[in-house]
Parts: structure tokens; sequence; C-alpha cells
């Protein structure tokens, strides 16, 4: 069987992962609930695979990892492609974990907690290069900082559970699922030393979103259960309230990559109800920015994941973007937009919505596999700007 090579579209992956089973293409679709139609068309290149839900079906029926699907971009593309250097960061995380820590200086708790506000701000500002040079040594200093007496060590594993979420985030949008996944699961770690229950949820929460939603991850689907474990925790604390209320997206998304849209409707509405509740509807401080203009974000990505491009434009119209107090979910908002216009066969426009998130979070953009899908379906329109778009992220 001919080998995927990086750049191998997804529809033909999934044809040479089908044939690699037996499994005739008429066996495939019944199993995932389509038409035989529909998958020779995804196989064929003429309709893009670009929902988590067919993604993680397709995937789950052959018996193989949705990151097998996704695949990257060839490495002769590396040069179009931003990048970051990880050394310094992957190293920390080979060599170090909470029961062998590092031999290093630890400087008082409030010193780091400048840090990490500092890397927080750059992080929704889409300064990785400048993370880089911070976060590999805030992260090593924390596992050494987690075996000192209390409360400094309560206060450690707290700051290594923020610093992995961090983390995550920038691993995820330069395509490294291997180190999210490392950092998500450093966090559960740290968070199973802390014994606090707001604190667990919060770990849980990142741990679920270091792997693609689109291979079921057990971390992703045990968030129904977390958000309701935390239920009876949250009292008064803000961070609790909005901990809470970002699983509630989770599970959505979580339902919806298993089919279930009325549950994902359900979660996601119980999310807005969260956010309505306080005082700043959008607060910039808000853990994980857990508000208003943040929910909508989520449910929008809901609505095209539902291939519903209609609704999916008529919630992302009512988002105020210059609530979002980051770039990057300003950025993936106009992304949703993207899928959502496309969907819509308003190719031009769905350019230059692709276009503006571009500028806002380039690395987000040309690591996504989901947009690259929908961009490689559409090169045949005749777009200088989707062109560009196209060539910078490997698509043509």
């Amino acid at each position: 069987m001919p080998q995927d090579t990086p750049d191998t579209p997804i529809g033909e992956r999934v044809r040479r992962a089908r044939r690699a089973r037996g499994m005739s293409i008429d066996v495939l679709a019944g199993l995932i609930g389509r038409s035989k139609g529909w998958m020779s068309m995804v196989e064929r290149g003429r309709l893009p695979l670009d929902k988590r839900a067919d993604i993680a079906a397709i995937a789950q029926t052959l018996e193989i990892a949705a990151d097998d699907l996704i695949g990257e971009p060839a490495p002769d593309l590396a040069a179009r492609l931003p990048h970051i250097n990880l050394t310094r960061l992957r190293e920390v995380l080979h060599e170090y974990s909470l029961d062998d820590p590092p031999d290093v200086p630890v400087r008082p708790p409030d010193l780091v907690a400048a840090d990490l506000r500092t890397l927080d701000d750059q992080l929704r500002a889409t300064d990785y290069d400048a993370m880089m040079r911070t976060l590999p040594g805030v992260m090593e200093e924390l596992h050494t900082a987690a075996h000192l007496g209390e409360p400094e060590r309560s206060q450690a594993l707290r700051q290594l559970i923020t610093a992995a979420g961090l983390a995550v985030i920038v691993m995820r949008h330069f395509g490294h699922a291997d180190l999210a996944w490392i950092c998500g699961d450093r966090a559960r770690s740290a968070a199973a030393r802390l014994e606090d229950p707001v604190w667990w949820a919060a770990a849980a929460y990142q741990r679920a979103h270091a792997r693609p939603s689109a291979n079921r991850s057990r971390a992703l689907l045990d968030t129904p259960r977390i958000a309701d474990e935390l239920e009876p925790h949250i009292g008064d604390d803000a961070m609790a309230h909005q901990v809470h209320g970002m699983l509630r997206l989770s599970s959505a998304l979580a339902h919806q990559v298993c089919g279930d849209h009325d549950a994902a409707r359900e979660q996601a509405a119980e999310a807005a109800r969260l956010a309505a509740r306080f005082e700043v509807p959008d607060d910039p401080h808000a853990w994980e920015l857990f508000g208003v203009a943040n929910v909508g974000v989520w449910r929008t990505t809901l609505a095209v994941e539902a291939g519903d491009a209609a609704e999916a434009m008529r919630i992302s119209d009512g988002v105020d973007l210059s609530a979002l107090a980051s770039k990057n979910r300003r950025a993936a908002l106009l992304m949703d937009r993207f899928r959502a216009l496309h969907m819509l066969g308003r190719d031009r426009q769905a350019a230059r919505e692709l276009h503006k998130a571009e500028r806002l979070s380039p690395a987000q953009v040309r690591h996504s596999p989901l947009v690259r899908e929908t961009v490689r379906d559409m090169t045949a329109v005749k777009d200088k700007t989707l062109r560009g778009i196209a060539w910078r992220m490997g698509a043509i």
C-alpha cells in the first residue's frame, strides 16, 4: 500500500486506511451513517472532510487515530509556516517530572506570578517567540517549587497548572499535539497533588483540549461528568464559576463530536446562562476568557460542526470582537465564519474573513487541519487573497 506523506490529502488518507482494513466504501459509509456517494466524494477530494464528528466517526470505524487522518504539512513547506524554538521547553518536559524535579533556584511566588501574567498577555497578543524565552524556565522552576513547604508548595502547584495550560494552547496552535498532551498531563499531575476540586477541574479542561477533539479522547469525553462533579464546590469563587462555564462548553464539544447535536446545544445554552450572570459579561481577566463573547465563539464553532452555516453566521454576527481580549479567540471566530461562509457558497467573503484571522494569529490559522482542508477545497476559486493563504499554509 502506498505510504502517506505529510501532505497527503485527508480524503486519500481515508481511502488508504479503508483499503488497508479490507473494508468496502459501502460498508464504511453505512457504519458512519453517510451515503456511498458522500463517502466517494470525500475520498476523491471532491468534498472537504472538515467536520470533527465526521473525522472522529471515520477514525473510530477504521480503528485508527484521528491524528493519522488529519496529518501535517510536508517538511518542504516548513519555511512557509510560522515556527518557534521548542528545544528548551521540550527538554524541560522530557527531562523532569513532579517526581523527579530539577535542582534550580526558586524565586518568591509573587515574582513567578508576575511572569505568568506577562505570559498570558503575550499569548493573547500571539507573541509566541517572547513566550518561549520565559515559559520553559518558569515551568522548570515550578517543578522544583512544588517540593517546598506550605504555602509555597500549593502556590507552585497552582502556578504550574496555569503555566501548563498556556503551553497547551501554544503547542496546539503550532500543531505539536505530543507536547500539548505532556503539558496537559503535567497539569493533571499537579492538580492531583493539590487536592483542590476547582484546580482539578481546571487541569481537566486543559488536558481535554491537548489533543484534537476529533480523537474523541477520554479526557474530552469526561468533561460532562467533571462539570457535574465541580458544581457542589463552586460557592462564591469567581474562578470556579469560570472553570465550570468552560467545562460546559467543553461538554458541548464532546457531545458534538459524538454526533449528539441536541445535548451539545443544551450544554452550550447552559454556558450562555452562566456567562450572562456575571456583573462584567466579558471580564478580560476571566479564566480562559469565559464570558458572553467567548461563549459566542464556541457556539459559532458548534453550529459550523453541526453543518448549520446560517446559524453560525447569526451567532457570530452577535459577538462583539472588541470584547475578546485575545487575538487568538478573535481569530478562532473568524476561522469559523470562514468555514460557514464557504458552506453557504460565499467564497470571496470567506477568503476575506480568513485573511483577517491570519493577520491576527498566523500560526493558529496556517496549522489548522480543518481550515487547510476547507482551503484545499477552494483552490479553484480565482481569488488572490485565498490563493496567497493557500500557498502560505501548504494547501497548494
